[in-house]
This record gives structure tokens, sequence and C-alpha cells, in this order.
């Protein structure tokens, strides 16, 4: 062996002693032209390291220090150190809560210390549930505040909002997500901003509980469910107990399946059901107003079907009920009538209008087909009924739609003397 590597061994030998006695030492500076004394150089300073971070965190613990550094993830030998930490910390925020009269619950942690302080636990929730002889001390009941603690925690923990008001509007209690929201409120009434708050002010005067209610609220776009109860104390006094909750995803998948209960999902217009509902409701109304009915039947249909496939036919359809709606105003009710019939209800419109808007489709039409340059036409028949909104017309859905459609149908003849085959160019 060298000089040099004699002398880099020495100063390995030197480093190590030093370690073992539990003396600290800085990092070694030895550079040797050998690649393992060079690796177990680094080693070594890796070691130091580790051990003088284990050094700082022990020495801070035997000290009481919580808020030292912690030695990084990769340092594994001080990994029970930092479990020690942990533990210790837990132990001092729970200490503090419970000082500070806030419900804690045991720790999980074995051993003297923590099995001490789960003791202590146990003590001050039977000081606190114990209930006093009220007739040998002359005194009240204690009130159980453990529990009433153990309540209010809960009541923080949910997402909802709770708030409890007395008979005269003054906020008694707000848990955490209702005052993050609502501020710190002291009293609400019927003349608040607040569409929630203000239903709850409306709240307090029903007389069943308890009482259910959907609100939305426009400062915040959010659709609210409040939940009403009344609470009713031995001393007479009353207090209203409010959940509020946000329901606007709910509200929206609501919408959403209403909306596709409602809808033709082929061609984006309403189906049978909703258009008829829509033309009962129109003529229920009161106030008579002018309007029209439209029965429309694509021309040509089956041929186009029987010729050049159903995707084509499914294409017609869908291409002519995006004119129908592109068309109409955005009062008029387009709903899809069958496989190739629509209905289109023309709400406060003359038959004359409702002639222009259809004049205004045929247009469309044409354009489509120069643009498409189908081999068939798309083109439909229509039979235009006007009639008037009022409870004591005598006009009944049935009776519009049957004449409408026997309207189409001379129409639809009077074209079919024009040509024989409905697939020509020309409509």
């Amino acid at each position: 062996m060298d000089d040099e590597s004699q002398k880099t061994l020495a100063a390995i030998q030197a480093v190590l002693e030093r370690l073992l006695s539990g003396k600290q030492c800085g990092t070694m500076e030895v550079h040797s032209p050998i690649p393992e004394f060079q690796k177990l150089v680094g080693q070594i300073n890796q070691l130091i390291q580790n051990i003088s971070e284990m050094n700082r965190l022990a020495i801070d613990l035997s000290q009481g220090k919580l808020d030292g550094p912690i030695p990084p993830r990769h340092n594994y030998m001080a990994g029970p150190l930092k479990q020690l930490h942990s533990q210790l910390s837990t132990l001092t925020w729970s200490w503090q809560q419970l000082r500070s009269g806030y419900i804690v619950s045991k720790l999980e942690n074995t051993g003297q210390l923590f099995d001490a302080f789960n003791e202590l636990i146990d003590q001050v929730a039977a000081a606190s549930t114990r209930e006093e002889n009220s007739a040998a001390s002359n005194t009240p009941t204690s009130f159980n505040s453990w529990r009433y603690h153990q309540i209010l925690q809960t009541l923080d923990m949910l997402h909802i909002l709770v708030l409890e008001v007395d008979s005269g509007g003054r906020v008694v209690y707000a848990n955490r997500p209702a005052k993050e929201i609502l501020g710190d409120i002291e009293y609400i009434s019927e003349q608040t901003e607040s569409n929630v708050l203000g239903l709850i002010a409306i709240n307090k005067e029903e007389n069943n509980f308890p009482v259910f209610r959907e609100i939305y609220e426009d400062s915040s776009n959010t659709w609210y469910r409040v939940t009403s109860d009344r609470c009713l104390l031995p001393n007479g006094q009353v207090f209203f107990f409010n959940t509020i909750e946000d329901i606007s995803e709910w509200k929206i998948n609501e919408y959403q399946l209403k909306m596709s209960a409602r809808v033709d999902a082929m061609t984006g217009t309403y189906n049978r059901k909703a258009g008829l509902e829509e033309l009962e409701e129109i003529l229920a109304r009161a106030r008579p107003v002018a309007n029209c009915i439209a029965f429309i039947d694509i021309d040509g249909l089956k041929n186009i079907n029987d010729t050049y496939g159903h995707s084509e036919g499914d294409y017609t359809i869908k291409s002519i009920a995006r004119v129908l709606l592109s068309s109409v105003r955005g009062s008029d009710i387009v709903c899809r009538y069958g496989g190739d019939e629509f209905l289109i209800i023309f709400e406060n419109c003359t038959e004359e209008v409702a002639e222009k808007i259809i004049t205004r489709m045929y247009e469309k039409l044409k354009k489509l087909d120069r643009k498409n340059l189908k081999s068939y036409a798309l083109c439909f028949s229509y039979g235009i009924v006007p009639f008037s909104n009022c409870s004591n017309s005598a006009h009944k859905a049935a009776d519009l739609l049957k004449l409408a459609d026997q309207k189409m149908y001379q129409r639809k003849k009077q074209k079919s003397r024009k040509y024989k085959n409905p697939n020509l160019r020309d409509c």
C-alpha cells in the first residue's frame, strides 16, 4: 500500500473512532485516486451528516422544542425520532385544544406519556358529564358541556350551513360553513338582501314544522334547500333550527334529466309528449291570444330510405329539423310528432306570419340542397290552423291536430300532381 493510501485509511479510522466516541466531527476532505476510497469517503460523509441531523433533533426534543428543523426524507436513521416528534406534536396540539375548552379524542399512541394523557381525557369527560344533585346542593343541574361541545364540533364538520335563531330573529348559533358564506350575521329578517335568509325569516311564521323549501340565490348563482324546524324549550323559549344545503349540482342534473325526457334525442326538438303538453297549457290560458299550429310531414322519406338507405333518411330528418329550429321565433315550439312528422306551435302569431316563417324554411332547404348536391330534395308539406288560447274556447288539441293534418295532406296531394317521383331535385 502506498503512502497516499495509508494516509487516507488513517483519516477514515480517525473519523470513525470520533463518531463511535459520541463526538461530532466535520466532513472528510480526503481526495484519493482510488475509486473504492472515494466511494467510502462519500458514504462516511453522508453518515456524518445523518448523525448530525439526528443529534440536533434529539437535543430539540429533549429541550421540549417542536419547531426546529426536521431531518429530510432520505435520512432513514432519523425515522424513529421523526415519529416521536410527530406524536409529541399531536399530543401538544390536543393538550392546547383541551385547555381551551374544546373536545378532543383519545390518542392511539401507546406508552406511559400517552396513557396518562388518555386518562386525563377520561377524567375531564367524567367531570363534564356528571350531574350534580340539585336537591342537595340547592343549585341547578350543570349543563352537559362535554356533550354540547361534541355536538358543535360535529356541526362544524358538516358541509351544510346551520343557523339557529330565536323568535326575534337573533342568530344564536352559526356553524363554521355558515360563517364562511354568510359572515358574522346577528339578525335576520324578511327585508334582508339574501334570498336564503329572507326565506328563513318567513319560515318562522309557519305552523307546520319541519318546513322544506328550495330557493335560488341570485348573488351567488346558487340553488339552496332550506329545512327549518322549531324547538320549544321547557321554559317557554322558542328557537328555529335551519339547515341550508347547496343543491346547485343536483338542480343541474334534475334539469338535464327533465330535458332528456322532453327532448327528442335525434333531432333536438321537443318530443311528442312534451309538445302536446305545451299545446294543452296554451289552450288552458285565460287570456285570449291569436296562435297557430302547423303540422309538417317530410316529403318522400320512404322512397329516400328505400333507395338510398336509412342513413340518408336520418340525414333528411335531422336536416329538416335543424331548418325548423333555426327558422322559428324564440317563443315558438317545435316538436317531433312522429317518425317524419313535426308539429310547430306559433304562439301569439297570425296565420300570415306563420306562412312567412314556413316560406323562410323552404328557402333555407333550397340553399341546403344546392350546397349538398344530393340526388333527392329536402322538402315537406304542411298545414296551418289558427286558434285562440282561452279557457272558454271550443278549441281542443285533438281537433286542432286533426284539422292541421287534413290541410297538410291536401297540400301534399296538390304537390303530387306536379310530379310523380317525390325524389326529383325540384321540390
